[in-house]
C-alpha cells in the first residue's frame, strides 16, 4: 500500500472507468475497486479426502446445524477452530447467508471479530461483501466491532459503501459508526459512493452529515471522484449539499480539469446548468435583477400556476377574432413562444422546477380553464339563460362551485403524509424493530424518509415524502392523491365531468339565444354553421376546449369508479398485482436467504422491479427514457385506463386475479368509500378510513387484516388465512 492513488491511474477515459482504483497493490499497479477484498476469498472451501461429515468449512458453509453439533458433542472441533489462513466456520457460515449456522455457532462461543484470510477480515466484513445485511446484524448484536478494518483499511462501512447496498448503509450508520471515517489513503464513505456511482448512498451519508468537502491524500474531494465515475445524480446531490466546485487536488487539478480527463466534461456542465451555476461555476445572472425572484420556490410557483391564465385567453382571443389562416399559426407560435418562456424560468429556477411537467403548471392550465369558463358563464351565458334554462344554470352553477371546492381542497390538502420519526434513536428503534420481524426491505423501509412504511403507502419522489394508501401523484392538481383527499380527487373529477357536459348543453340554449350576424362569412365552414360560430366565437371555442377535456376526465372517472369498487389505487392497479406483504414478501424473503440473497428482484418479487437496494438502481443515463407519447399518456391517464380496460377483460371464470386484502366485495368497498363518515367540505382526521365497515388508521397499519377467503378450490366453506407468515429463521 505505498504507492498513493493519482488520476493518471484512473483510467483515460470515462468509459475505462473499470480500471480506475482508489488503491494499489504496493507495485503501482492498479487493483479494480471491484476486486478489493473478494479477490482474496476462495468461492469453495478447500476439497480434500476428508469426509464431507466431517469437513466443519464445509458443513459451515452448507448450513448443516445438526451434523455441526455432532461435531462439537464429539468435541473433535470447537467454534473457534481456525485453518492455515485463519479463516473460521462463521467466516464460511456468514458469506454463505448460514442465518441458523451463524446463530449457533455464536451461541457456541464462536469469536465474530475473528480475522481470517489473506484479507485478514472478520466475518461480518465477510457477509457485508455479499449484502447480507441480517448476517451482518445478528454479528453485530452479538459482540462485533464495526471499526475493526481489514489488511487494505477498509472497515465495514468502507465494503459497504463500494458494494452499493443503501440498507446495509443503514443498518451500520445506526451503530454509531463515524461517518467520515477513512481508510488508510483517506477516502471516506462519500467518496466511495461518490466514486462507484451509488446516488443514494451518496444522499444517505450527506443527509448523515458527511463533509461534501473532505479530502483524501491526493487532495481530491467526493465532487471529484463523482466527475471520474460521471455519475450526474451524483454530482448533482453533491452541488446541492454546496461542495467546492472549484476545489482542487494535490496537484491542483480543479474539478472541471477532472471531468476533462475522465471525459465525463457534458456531465459536469449539465449538472452545473442544473443547479443554476454557469460553466465556468460561477453562480447564474439573471438580467433586470430577478434573481431573487427566480429562486424563490414560492414565487416561481405563483408564477407557473397563473401563466396559463394568460396563454388560454390569448389563444381563444387570436382563434375568435382573427382569420383562421392567420389565427392557427399566430397561435401555434405564440403558444410554443410563451411556454419556451416559462422553461427559460424554470432552467433558472430551483431544481425541482426545471421540468414544466414539475411545477403548477399543469395545474395552472386547468384552474385558468376553470376561471374562464366560469368568468364567460356569468357575464356571457348565465344573463342570456338564466330565464329559458333555469335548471340547467342552477345545476351547473351548483356542479361548477363543487368542482372548484374539491379542487382546491385536494390540491392544498396533506395527501396523507407518514409521520416521520422525530430523532436518531427513534430511527434506530424502527430499524431494530423491523429486524426483528424480518421485514428490512423495500417494501416496508422508506430510506428518504428513514421510517417505517405503512401498507400501501408509497415513496413521492415529487413530493419528497411516504404517502398513506398512495394512488398517484397527479400534475393537474400539482399534488399526491392519497388517503385524505382522494375521496374530494373523485368528487372533483366526477363534478368536472358533469359540470363539462352541462356547460355544453348551456352554450347550445346560449348560441340559439343570440340573432344571427348580418352578412357573416366565413372561410372554411358553410354558410349555416358560420351563422352560428360568428355569433360568439370566444364562448364557442372555449366550449370546444372543455370538450376535449372531456375525452381524458371520463376516462379517469371510469378508472378511479372502478378502483373504488375493487378497493384498489392506481399504483396497486397500475403494478398488476395487490399488496399483500404478508403473503409473498415473507416467502420471499425466507427463499431469498436460503437461495444466499436478500434481493427481492433476485427472488423475483419486488416491489417496484428493483429490488430493496436503492443504490443499486440503474443510473439515469442507463434507464430506458419515455417518449413524449409515453408521458402524455401517463398525464391524461390513457396508460390506467387501459390497464384498467384489459384487467376487466381478465375477469371471468377462469381468471386467476391475484388476492386483494383490502376488498371486501363491491358493495362493501363502495360503501366504505362513498359512506366514509368524515367530513365532504373540510378535513379529515389524517390517515383515518373505512375498511370493512370499520375505522382504520393507514398511518399505523401494518399487517394485513384479517379476510375472508373465496373461491376454495377444495369444495370447503369459507375460512380465514392467517397473515402473520412464517418465522423466515426457522425456514432456513
Amino acid at each position: 500500500m505505498s504507492a498513493k492513488p493519482s488520476l493518471e491511474s484512473l483510467g483515460p477515459s470515462h468509459g475505462q472507468t473499470s480500471g480506475s482504483t482508489f488503491a494499489s497493490n504496493g507495485n503501482g499497479t492498479a487493483i479494480p475497486p471491484n476486486d478489493v477484498e473478494m479477490k482474496s476469498l476462495r468461492p469453495d472451501p478447500p476439497k480434500g479426502s476428508i469426509p464431507l461429515g466431517e469437513d466443519i468449512m464445509q458443513l459451515a458453509r452448507m448450513g448443516e446445524v445438526g451434523t455441526m453439533q455432532k461435531l462439537f458433542t464429539a468435541k473433535k472441533f470447537t467454534a473457534n477452530y481456525r485453518d492455515e489462513e485463519g479463516i473460521t466456520p462463521l467466516h464460511w457460515a456468514a458469506i454463505n447467508n448460514q442465518y441458523a449456522m451463524c446463530k449457533f455457532l455464536i451461541d457456541s462461543g464462536a469469536d465474530v471479530n475473528a480475522k481470517g484470510g489473506e484479507s485478514v477480515a472478520t466475518p461480518a466484513m465477510w457477509a457485508a461483501q455479499r449484502c447480507h445485511y441480517y448476517i451482518v446484524n445478528l454479528l453485530l448484536q452479538n459482540g462485533g466491532d464495526p471499526l475493526l478494518t481489514d489488511v487494505q483499511g477498509y472497515n465495514i462501512l468502507h465494503l459497504a459503501t463500494i458494494d452499493g447496498n443503501a440498507f446495509l448503509v443503514v443498518l451500520l450508520l445506526h451503530q454509531e459508526i463515524p461517518v467520515d471515517v477513512v481508510d488508510q489513503q483517506g477516502h471516506t464513505g462519500l467518496m466511495w459512493a461518490a466514486y462507484k456511482g451509488y446516488p443514494a448512498c451518496v444522499d444517505l451519508f450527506l443527509r448523515w452529515g458527511a463533509n461534501a468537502n473532505a479530502v483524501d491524500e491526493g487532495g481530491l474531494t467526493p465532487l471529484h471522484w463523482a466527475l471520474v465515475k460521471g455519475s450526474m445524480p451524483c454530482v448533482l446531490k453533491l452541488l446541492e449539499y454546496g461542495t467546492d466546485r472549484f476545489a482542487k487536488t494535490r496537484d491542483g487539478k480543479s474539478p472541471a480539469t477532472v471531468a476533462q480527463e475522465m471525459n465525463t466534461l457534458r456531465v459536469w456542465y449539465h449538472s452545473l446548468n442544473e443547479r443554476g451555476f454557469e460553466p465556468d461555476g460561477t453562480q447564474k445572472v439573471v438580467p433586470l435583477g430577478l434573481s431573487s425572484f427566480v429562486r424563490s420556490k414560492s414565487i416561481m410557483a405563483k408564477f407557473f400556476f397563473l401563466w396559463p391564465f394568460l396563454m388560454i385567453l390569448i389563444t381563444i382571443w387570436m382563434l375568435s377574432s382573427l382569420a383562421i389562416f392567420i389565427a392557427v399559426p399566430l397561435v401555434l407560435v405564440t403558444v410554443f413562444g410563451m411556454q419556451y418562456v416559462a422553461q427559460q424560468f424554470a432552467n433558472k429556477g430551483p431544481m425541482e422546477y426545471r421540468v414544466l411537467q414539475k411545477t403548477p403548471y399543469l395545474a395552472g392550465v386547468f384552474a385558468g380553464t376553470l376561471f374562464w369558463v366560469g368568468f364567460r358563464y356569468v357575464f356571457k351565458v348565465l344573463p342570456a339563460t338564466y330565464s329559458s334554462s333555469p335548471i340547467l344554470n342552477i345545476l351547473f352553477a351548483v356542479f361548477f362551485c363543487l368542482t372548484a371546492y374539491f379542487y382546491v381542497f385536494a390540491m392544498v390538502e396533506d395527501p396523507g403524509y407518514v409521520p416521520k420519526v422525530s430523532s436518531r434513536n427513534q430511527q434506530r428503534e424502527v430499524v431494530k424493530e423491523l429486524f426483528d420481524q424480518w421485514k428490512f426491505d423495500e417494501e416496508n423501509f422508506c430510506i428518504p424518509c428513514m421510517t417505517r412504511k405503512p401498507l400501501r403507502s408509497r415513496h413521492c419522489r415529487r413530493c419528497g415524502r411516504c404517502v398513506a394508501k398512495h394512488d398517484h401523484h397527479c400534475p393537474w392538481i400539482d399534488n399526491c392523491v392519497g388517503s385524505n383527499n382522494l375521496r374530494h380527487f373523485v368528487l372533483y373529477i366526477v363534478s368536472l365531468e358533469v359540470g363539462i357536459i352541462l356547460f355544453v348543453q348551456l352554450t347550445i340554449a346560449y348560441i340559439n339565444s343570440l340573432p344571427a350576424p348580418v352578412n357573416a362569412t366565413c372561410n372554411v365552414i358553410n354558410d349555416t354553421l358560420c351563422d352560428y360560430a360568428t355569433r360568439d366565437p370566444f364562448t364557442l371555442i372555449l366550449n370546444v376546449w372543455i370538450t376535449l377535456q372531456l375525452v381524458w376526465v371520463t376516462m379517469l372517472c371510469a378508472v378511479q369508479l372502478v378502483q373504488i369498487s375493487r378497493n384498489q389505487t392506481t399504483y396497486e392497479n397500475m403494478r398488476g398485482h395487490h399488496i399483500d406483504r404478508s403473503y409473498p414478501s415473507t416467502q420471499a424473503f425466507a427463499s431469498a436467504m436460503t437461495a444466499g440473497t436478500t434481493s427481492m428482484e433476485a427472488a423475483g418479487l419486488s416491489a417496484s422491479g428493483q429490488g430493496p437496494n436503492p443504490a443499486l438502481r440503474g443510473s439515469p443515463a442507463h434507464r430506458r427514457k419515455n417518449g413524449c407519447i409515453q408521458q402524455w399518456s401517463s398525464l391524461l391517464g390513457v396508460d390506467a385506463f387501459w390497464t384498467t380496460a384489459k384487467d376487466g377483460l381478465r375477469d371471468g371464470p377462469q381468471a386467476t386475479r391475484p388476492r386483494n386484502p383490502f376488498s371486501r366485495g363491491v358493495v362493501t368497498n363502495c360503501r366504505d368509500f362513498w359512506c366514509d363518515p368524515a367530513p365532504l367540505f373540510g378535513k379529515r382526521q389524517t390517515g383515518v378510513a373505512m375498511l370493512g365497515g370499520e375505522v382504520i388508521n393507514y398511518h399505523d397499519m401494518y399487517e394485513t387484516p384479517m379476510r375472508m377467503r373465496t373461491g376454495n378450490r377444495s369444495g370447503e366453506g369459507p375460512g380465514y388465512r392467517s397473515v402473520a407468515g412464517e418465522d423466515p429463521e426457522r425456514m432456513v
